[in-house]
């Protein structure tokens, strides 16, 4: 329970810092000190982040609320930390200048874990 419990501060932490991807991805900031490709793709990289703290965020609420069993959420907070993780591979991609692969798996990410966090939120409305 404690992994959800931490997933739910840091969604509600960037709920109130930058906002949610699904409803205003124009408002993640990205370094003006990158070139217009690379932010581009750090942008694509924070409404991942975004997304997946959303997620996490109503996971864990379902599950704190007896919605879902633990094993329910649990399993969906594994796909989560996968996805999390190469979130991660793609943030050090672009950190490391590799700007088109970066591009590549956080546009591929984003659409996945928006995905997931549709699917999520439409099995806590049953």
């Amino acid at each position: 329970m404690n992994i959800l419990l931490k997933w739910l501060v840091i969604a509600s932490t960037i709920a109130l810092v930058g906002g949610c991807a699904l409803v205003a991805p124009a408002d993640v900031p990205v370094s003006q000190n990158l070139s217009q490709p690379a932010q581009a793709v750090q942008k694509s990289i924070n409404e991942a982040n975004i997304a997946l703290a959303a997620a996490a965020n109503v996971v864990a609420q379902n599950t704190v609320d007896g919605i879902w069993t633990k094993e329910e959420g649990r399993a969906y907070v594994a796909k989560l930390k996968d996805y999390a993780g190469k979130v991660d591979a793609a943030q050090k991609m672009l950190d490391s200048g590799d700007v088109l692969n970066a591009k590549n798996q956080s546009e591929l990410l984003s659409r996945i874990i928006v995905a997931l966090h549709r699917e999520v939120a439409a099995r806590s409305r049953k």
